[in-house]
C-alpha cells in the first residue's frame, strides 16, 4: 500500500464531523416535530383548547422522557414563565434541584403504570418560581395515551395562601389555649384563696381577733376584686374582638381624665405621683378602647412602681405618620427575655409566671392592633420600664 493508500485509509477511519452535525440536527428536528405534533393534539381543537386554558389549576403535560409538551395560563402565572421558555424544557425546570434524582423515578414508574391520583398524599409537595423561590403545591396526577405516545397530565394548585391561613389558625389556636391556661391559673389562684379563708373564718370566727377578721376579710374582697376583674377583661376581649369601629380623632386628654378619675383611689392608696403634659398630639382610634389602654398602663405602673410610685406620661410624633404615647414607671423593671412575652396571651415561660403584668396587656394589644397601631415595651432591671402605643397620625387636610 503506497503513502496515497495510506492518507485515504486514515481520512476513512476519522469521524465523519458533518454526519455528526446533520446527526444532532435529525435528532433535534425529530424532538420538535414529536413535540409539535404532541401538542396540536391538545391545541388543534377549539374546545379541547379552550377548556385546557379556562382550568383553575395550572396544567403540565409531559412525555415519558419528562419534557413539557404544553403548559396552560394558569400555569404560566403560577411558574412566572411564559409558555415558551418551558415547552421542550424538563421538568426539572419547574422542581427545586434537591428533588431532581428522585422526582425522575417517580415519572419513570407513573409511565410504567399510571392510574389518576393525587400525588404526594401526607407529603409537603414543593415547586420553583422563575425567581428561584419555592412555593408549596398539590399536584393531581392523570394521563392519556394518544396516537403520539401516552403523556402524563399534571394538574398543579399553589396553596402558598392556604398554608398561611393554616399556620395563622395554627398560632391563634395555640394563643387560645395558652390564654385558658393563663385565665384558669388566675381565677384558680383567686378562687382558692377566697375558698381557704372563707373556710376558715365560718369554722371559729368567733377565736379570731377583730385585727385579723379585718385583714381577712380584706383579703376577701380583694380576691373577689380579682376574680371580678379577670371576668370583666374576658368579657371585654371578647367584645373587642366582635366589633367594628371607625377611628375617629381623639381628645386625649379628656380621655386621659376619665381614666384618671377611675384610678383616683388607687392613685390616693399608693401616693402615686403622675405627671402628664397639657396637650397631645392627634391621632385616630375610638375613645372607649384608648381608654382601657391607659387603664392598664397606669395601673400597672402604679402597683409596680417604685415606692413612692412615679408615673410619667408623654407623647410625641413617631415616624411621620404615627403618634406614640407612652407610661414610664420607676418599677423594678424586667428582662429582655420577658419583654417577648410580655403582650402575649401566653405569659407562662417554663414554670416562671411573668407576675406583675396580667392578661390585660393582651387585651391592650389587641385593641391597639385593631385600631391599625402597635404596642412596644422598654425595659432595664432596676431602672423601670416604658409602655408605649402608637396610633396613626391625624392628617391635616389640604
Amino acid at each position: 500500500m503506497n503513502r496515497q493508500d495510506n492518507f485515504k485509509s486514515s481520512k476513512i477511519s476519522q469521524p465523519n464531523e458533518t454526519d455528526k452535525n446533520s446527526e444532532k440536527v435529525r435528532e433535534v428536528r425529530d424532538v420538535q416535530e414529536r413535540l409539535a405534533f404532541a401538542a396540536g393534539l391538545f391545541q388543534g381543537d377549539v374546545t379541547v383548547r379552550t377548556l385546557i386554558e379556562s382550568l383553575a389549576e395550572g396544567l403540565v403535560v409531559i412525555d415519558h422522557e419528562s419534557q413539557v409538551i404544553l403548559i396552560n395560563k394558569r400555569a404560566e402565572e403560577i411558574f412566572g414563565y411564559a409558555r415558551q421558555e418551558v415547552v421542550g424544557q424538563t421538568l426539572d425546570l419547574l422542581l427545586p434541584k434537591r428533588y431532581s434524582d428522585t422526582h425522575a423515578n417517580h415519572v419513570r414508574e407513573f409511565f410504567d403504570k399510571p392510574h389518576v391520583r393525587n400525588m404526594g398524599q401526607g407529603l409537603e409537595l414543593t415547586a420553583k418560581h422563575k425567581n428561584n423561590t419555592e412555593f408549596p403545591v398539590e399536584i393531581g396526577l392523570s394521563f392519556l395515551d394518544t396516537e403520539a405516545g401516552r403523556f402524563g397530565l399534571a394538574y398543579i394548585t399553589d396553596i402558598t395562601l392556604r398554608k398561611q391561613v393554616e399556620q395563622a389558625l395554627k398560632e391563634r389556636n395555640e394563643a387560645l389555649d395558652a390564654f385558658a391556661h393563663t385565665v384558669a391559673h388566675e381565677l384558680n389562684d383567686a378562687l382558692t384563696s377566697l375558698m381557704g379563708m372563707s373556710s376558715y373564718l365560718s369554722e371559729d370566727y368567733t377565736a379570731i381577733t377583730k385585727k385579723e377578721l379585718g385583714k381577712y376579710l380584706k383579703d376577701i374582697a380583694q380576691s373577689s376584686r380579682k376574680m371580678s376583674i379577670i371576668v370583666s377583661e374576658l368579657l371585654r376581649l371578647a367584645s373587642i374582638r366582635k366589633k367594628e369601629v371607625t377611628a375617629v380623632p381623639l381628645d386625649m386628654k379628656a380621655i386621659l381624665g376619665e381614666t384618671m378619675n377611675r384610678l383616683k383611689e388607687m392613685i390616693k392608696e399608693n401616693k402615686a405621683e403622675i405627671t402628664y403634659p397639657d396637650n397631645f398630639h392627634a391621632a385616630l382610634g375610638h375613645a372607649p378602647w384608648v381608654e382601657e389602654v391607659w387603664y392598664n398602663y397606669i395601673c400597672n405602673a402604679i402597683k409596680y412602681g417604685g415606692e413612692p410610685p412615679r408615673v410619667e406620661i408623654g407623647c410625641k410624633v413617631y415616624k411621620n405618620d404615627y403618634i406614640q404615647f407612652w407610661v414610664k414607671d420607676n418599677g423594678k423593671g424586667f428582662s429582655n427575655d420577658m419583654k417577648k412575652e410580655i403582650f402575649s396571651q401566653n405569659r407562662y415561660l417554663g414554670q416562671h409566671h411573668l407576675h406583675g403584668h396580667g392578661f390585660g396587656l393582651s387585651i391592650v394589644k389587641q385593641i391597639v392592633e385593631k385600631l391599625n397601631g402597635h404596642v412596644d415595651a422598654q425595659s432595664e432591671i432596676g431602672k423601670g420600664s416604658v409602655f408605649s402605643f402608637c396610633l396613626p397620625k391625624v392628617k391635616k387636610s389640604k
